[in-house]
């Protein structure tokens, strides 16, 4: 199956796992990820089969309009996710001060 890396990190997010989040989203995987090829990458990651299988019925749908399920555009969701990431650095530095 295929489907936008942005969406995997959006149903990361939404699940709780935002380090696993970050890690996808700075991987050098494709935006378009082909679940079975690039299995192997993120089970490198910490996201095994089990889990990616696990997360697909909340990111199933057509690639081209990934995120458009609930009326955003791709833009949205990127906006949405680098805004989520962002928060999650300014937590994770200021915490070490």
């Amino acid at each position: 199956m295929r489907l936008a890396r942005s969406s995997l990190c959006a149903a990361l997010l939404e699940r709780g796992e935002d380090n696993l989040a970050v890690l996808v989203a700075r991987s050098g995987l494709p935006e378009i990820l082909d679940t079975e090829g690039d299995a192997p990458a993120l089970a490198a990651l910490g996201l095994a089969e089990e889990d990616l299988l696990d997360l697909l019925p909340a990111v199933r749908g057509d690639v081209d309009a990934a995120g458009a399920a609930d009326g955003a555009r791709p833009d949205q969701v990127s906006q949405t996710v680098s805004d989520r990431w962002a928060r999650l650095v300014d937590n994770w530095t200021s915490s070490r001060l």
